[in-house]
């Protein structure tokens, strides 16, 4: 009789692996945990309902520019001119970068000018000085050097730089020279109380200092008469008139420019009309409150068709207000998913110049500046076509501006600085530079075995770049946020070219190409997220990793 053998039981296979796709999504600080999502589920990272999967989003990202494609390495930044001295004979901050866009094509009547404690400088030439300000702040150190400025052509076809100056008030740039300006009229300001400026059908209007008055002149007219313009009564929250802007709204009756004004307790209002001398023309469209306001005067900056504002409560673009933003809720606040690292950076920089909003088009980001103290600064950035969050860091940057499509930067040891290239700090003479360090911890995921042990065995990270490039990647555990000491070595500070390198010992660039790169991890846990940090000094772009890991029991 034949003996039957027991049937064995199958052991089950118990390694997995998974594909984590770049967090293009860019960062959600709303949590650490994506809840596990699967590939195609509805609800997304922080419950906006986007297709998802596990590791979309991300904790940090510094220097890596969430995008369609991947997160790309943000550009570098090149010297433009150096040694610029303030008020106390040092290498110190500057403050304002403005740019005279002449009517003349071809550029050559253009100038570039920086301002600072001591000064404005006209920097157009480039190079590393010795520079001497074209205007002399008569009230030197302080808060001079924090201005705002417009560009404004007269009826005549000439074109003008109007600036006002914190501690120094309104100056007028013709082309050739500088000169105070001056009002007539009774009741008038002090020019030098006037601390900003904005242009509004066709007039020119001011913020004078430490009230809730705005002023504003004959339509196309520089000097002469002035007129106040007092909307204390209309701040429920009090505090002083911060500033002026403009904004343009197709309202159905055809596009109309309206007048928005923010105070430093954070009440806005909208004015519809055009001649405000005018009681019956000037039309209150509404009055909002988005919270407290940080120092200066570049709490307003346009977001394409729309006007962007910063407060306590984080960004909030005006279509929004007029859509019902809950001053409390962060539903349609365009910083909702960075709102608690941007709150942190303003607890200790509130009363602090250098919170600025820009628009940089030709890198598809907006920029928002914190003030320089924080070590290393940073900035907050937003992707314009994903509305995706990184954060920049060791860019020095206490101002910000565009010089025609040329985004450029002041800093704070007396620097203009363009954001260009692919390395940071290129010196004037292209001689020195540094890389560009860059580092990522997506958010954690059960990696599809909810609650269940999960030991690290393999990752594979996908880059496109110009060549290999140099980083350490690690597997963490169970909401671990350490981020990684080691970058993984130092890239080639210069990558060789053609018939000037060693073949066979030089670092080779060329065309955007993919790069993997198998590397053991290990560690345990429960949940999982992958931990990047590297340098990079040519183009690149991670794309995502292969993770392979074996998966045990809940206990």
């Amino acid at each position: 009789m034949p003996v039957r053998r027991p049937k064995m039981a199958v052991q089950q296979h118990r390694t997995q692996s998974y594909g984590a796709p770049a967090p293009v999504r860019g960062i959600y600080a709303t949590g650490a945990y994506s809840g596990g999502l699967a590939l195609g589920t509805s609800t997304g990272v922080g419950g906006d309902n986007q297709t998802s999967t596990e590791i979309e989003a991300a904790i940090w990202l510094y220097n890596m520019v969430p995008s369609s494609f991947g997160c790309r390495i943000r550009s570098g930044s090149r010297e433009l001119a150096t040694n610029i001295l303030d008020d106390s004979g040092l290498k110190g901050q500057i403050r304002t970068t403005m740019f005279f866009n002449s009517v003349v094509g071809g550029g050559l009547n253009d100038r570039v000018f920086v301002a600072n404690a001591n000064g404005i400088y006209d920097v157009t030439a480039g190079g590393p000085g010795p520079w001497t300000p074209v205007l002399e702040w008569p009230n030197k150190g302080g808060d001079a050097g924090w201005c705002s400025f417009i560009n404004y052509t007269n009826v005549a076809g000439d074109h003008f730089l109007l600036v006002c100056d914190e501690d120094n008030g309104y100056y007028i740039y013709n082309g050739t020279g500088w000169a105070a300006g001056t009002f007539t009229g009774n009741p008038k300001p002090a020019a030098s109380s006037l601390v900003h400026i904005c242009e509004w059908n066709a007039r020119i209007w001011f913020v004078e200092k430490n009230t809730a008055r705005a002023w504003f002149l004959d339509p196309l007219a520089l000097t002469g008469d002035i007129a106040p313009f007092d909307v204390g009564s209309r701040f429920k929250d009090g505090g002083h008139l911060v500033q002026n802007s403009t904004w343009t709204l197709d309202d159905g009756a055809g596009l109309d420019d309206r007048l928005v004004q923010v105070s430093s307790g954070g009440d806005v209002l909208v004015w519809s009309g055009i001649d405000p001398t005018v009681a019956s023309d000037l039309t209150l469209l509404g009055r909002w409150t988005v919270g407290t306001v940080p120092e200066g005067r570049r709490v307003m900056s346009d977001w394409g068709g729309d006007v962007m504002i910063l407060s306590v409560n984080g960004v909030v673009t005006l279509s929004g207000l007029l859509g019902g933003v809950s001053n409390i809720g962060e539903g349609r606040y365009l910083s909702r998913n960075i709102n608690a690292y941007m709150r942190n950076a303003m607890q200790d920089t509130l009363d602090d110049y250098g919170w600025s909003l820009e628009l940089v088009p030709k890198e598809g980001i907006g920029v928002l500046t914190v003030p320089v103290g924080t070590s290393p600064p940073i900035q907050f950035v937003i992707e314009i076509n994903t509305q995706a969050w990184c954060m920049f860091r060791g860019l020095d940057m206490v101002c910000q501006t565009k010089i025609g499509a040329q985004f450029v930067f002041g800093t704070s040891d007396g620097r203009l600085m363009a954001y260009e290239g692919t390395q940071d700090n290129i010196s004037l003479d292209n001689t020195i530079s540094q890389a560009i360090n860059f580092s990522m911890l997506t958010h954690y995921s059960t990696g599809a075995a909810p609650g269940q042990w999960k030991r690290g065995m393999f990752i594979r990270p996908y880059w496109i770049g110009a060549a290999k490039p140099v980083y350490e990647v690690k597997m963490q555990y169970d909401f671990n946020l350490d981020e990684l000491l080691s970058q993984g070595g130092a890239p080639a500070s210069k990558l060789s070219l053609w018939d000037e390198a060693i073949w066979d010992t030089s670092v080779w660039e060329g065309t955007a190409q993919s790069y993997l790169d198998t590397q053991s991890i290990d560690g345990m846990g429960r949940h999982v997220a992958i931990a990047l940090r590297g340098a990079a000094v040519n183009q690149l772009t991670y794309v995502g990793a292969d993770v392979m890991f074996d998966v045990g029991g809940w206990l």
